[in-house]
Formats: structure tokens, C-alpha cells, sequence
């Protein structure tokens, strides 16, 4: 898709609650035929403002960060949402406005100037190289007979699920990476908290696992479904499920599951990813900040610890179940 035109409007919104949030989307969607939905959570945001990931890269966060950051992530229902239009009648964002005025949100409209809406994007996303045999790459570089190449992941950027930029997502690649061999066809995958799906299409492509994808969040799955299509040809679709946390039972047994969520939830989650575990199984535990390491690992000590990997001020743990 290339656009040419000059400015394009940015609807900020600011929600306290997920069914707000679903409702508005919806609007968005079918009433307004929204170009581009953009989710950030407060917490990430703020979690990344109190981090100063540039300023803390490769030193230690001070102990009072830590816990803010602990503190903040446990409020899980403020979001913003920004809502893109650039296509067409421009200006049908602040009929999207005025509809939505009465719900009582926090929101903000604005110009953005662009030549072409394409390179915006492609400003902020490029190809990330996991291992030589695997990559995340924005769908704008898929090339003929793309959905063969099982050493890429394609992702949709900005919908704000996960684009593989995040080192937690990185480093979760790189254990799989490591162990992918050891998975047969066909074998049971989880990909708990799975967003944009990034971690459980790698198990398809790479290992031709099924997987199940299980987030809180029902746009989050929407999202990793778009993502399952843009991977995936029809028949290698089949066998996979989408699944909501609060509709999700431990009907099965997983030879792989990942668990890419922030500490605390790790904790409170614990013993469902325990017995979602298959003997001889492993688990990738990521979301954890470099401190939070040994903590982890201890409420999960009934694992053998195989690898912690780190990047930047974030790690991620390999176990495996004996």
C-alpha cells in the first residue's frame, strides 16, 4: 500500500477498562473503517519511562526501580490506544471522536505530517535476525511464495502485540532456537500470554508443532490470528486453537509452553504452567528483569534450570521438566 498525502490524524485514547476498550475498537473497525490501531498499556509505557532502558543498558536497576516497576504492572486496566487515519476522508476521525464522546474517555486528536505512510512504518520496524536460521520481518518485506520460507516470521507491525523488537521476545526465540531439535512432529506447544503469536508461529515454522494460544486479551488474539493467515498456508492452519485465558483448561499436556509475561504474573500463574508441563518438557519463562532472575527460578526449583539468556536489563530462562 502506498499513500500519498500529507497529513494523516492520530486519535489518542485512553481507556480504563477492557470492555471499553472492545467496544471502541469495534466502532473503530466496523463503523469507521480505522486505517491502523496502535495498543500500548499505560504500564508499558510507564514501565519503559521509569526503566530508561538507555540509561540503564548494561548497569544495574537501582532496587526502588524494580519494585515501581512491580507496583505499576499490577494495574492492568488502564490502556491507550492510538487510532490511525490516512486513507480517504481524513477527516472521519472526528466523526469517530463525537461518536464516542459520551463514554466518558480521555481523548486526543492530532495532525501528523508524512509523505508516504508506508515509510512511517518503516522507520520504526526492520528485520530482526534471531539466529541465522530464523527472523522477524515486517510484512512489507515478504517476498513470491513467502509462506514456504519457514526461516521467517512475518508480523503485522503496530498493532501493538509484539513485533519481536522487544528483548524478551528476542531472547524467548533464542531458546527455542537452541532446542527446537528436540520436538517431533506434530508435539503439543503452549504460548501462554501469546500477543501477537510471534513465539508459538516460530514452534510451527520451526519444529511443525500445534500450538495453542492462550492471552487475556480477546484484540490480542484477533491480532495473533491475522498473524496465523499471514504465516500460514490454509492447510497448516489446521490443528491450531485460540484459546482465552478464562476459557483455557489443562486438557492436555505440552512438550513446549512460553510464558513471555511480567514477574509477578509468572508467580501467580505458576502452578497452571507447572502442570501444563509434559515430562521431558521445556519451559520459556521470560517478562523478567535481570534482578528478578534468581526469584524466578526458585519459585519454579521443581524445573531443572537449563540457560538464562540476557539482553539489555531483561533475561529469560530455559527449564526443563524431568
Amino acid at each position: 500500500m502506498s499513500v500519498k498525502t500529507e497529513i494523516f490524524k492520530i486519535v489518542t485514547i485512553e481507556f480504563q477498562s477492557s470492555s471499553q476498550c472492545e467496544e471502541v475498537n469495534k466502532i473503530a473497525l466496523n463503523d469507521f473503517e480505522v486505517d491502523g490501531i496502535e495498543e500500548f498499556s499505560m504500564e508499558e509505557a510507564r514501565v519503559d519511562e521509569i526503566l530508561g532502558e538507555r540509561a540503564y543498558s548494561g548497569g544495574d536497576v537501582p532496587e526502588s526501580v524494580i519494585d515501581e516497576v512491580v507496583d505499576i504492572s499490577d494495574d492492568q486496566d488502564v490502556k491507550k490506544f492510538n487510532y490511525f487515519f490516512f486513507q480517504g476522508d481524513i477527516n472521519r476521525a472526528h466523526d469517530f471522536v463525537k461518536a464516542i464522546e459520551g463514554m466518558d474517555l480521555s481523548i486526543e486528536v492530532k495532525d501528523e505530517e508524512y509523505s508516504d505512510w508506508n515509510e512511517v512504518w518503516k522507520k520504526h520496524y526492520a528485520p530482526i535476525e534471531v539466529t541465522p536460521e530464523l527472523s522477524v520481518i515486517p510484512e512489507w518485506f515478504k517476498e513470491e511464495d513467502y509462506k514456504s520460507n519457514n526461516n521467517n516470521i512475518y508480523i503485522i507491525p503496530g498493532m501493538g502485540f509484539g513485533t519481536g523488537e522487544h528483548e524478551t521476545t528476542y531472547l524467548c526465540l533464542k531458546h527455542f532456537m537452541a532446542v527446537k531439535d528436540s520436538f517431533k512432529d506434530k508435539d503439543l506447544c503452549l504460548d501462554f500470554g501469546c500477543g501477537s503469536g510471534i513465539l508459538g508461529i516460530g514452534a510451527i515454522k520451526k519444529s511443525n508443532m500445534l500450538v495453542d494460544f492462550v492471552d487475556i486479551d480477546p484484540a490480542a488474539l484477533d491480532n495473533c490470528h491475522e498473524n496465523l493467515k499471514l504465516n500460514l498456508d490454509e492447510d497448516r492452519l489446521n490443528g491450531h486453537r485460540l484459546v482465552a485465558r478464562k476459557r483455557f483448561n489443562l486438557d492436555d499436556k505440552y512438550k513446549l509452553v512460553f510464558a513471555n509475561i511480567l514477574m509477578h504474573v509468572l508467580v501467580s500463574e505458576k502452578e497452571v504452567l507447572l502442570d501444563s508441563l509434559d515430562d521431558n518438557g521445556y519451559l520459556v519463562l521470560s517478562g523478567i528483569l535481570n534482578e528478578q532472575v534468581n526469584d524466578v527460578i526458585e519459585e519454579y526449583k521443581s524445573l531443572k534450570k537449563i540457560d538464562v539468556l540476557s539482553k539489555g536489563d531483561w533475561s529469560a530462562i530455559l527449564l526443563r521438566k524431568e
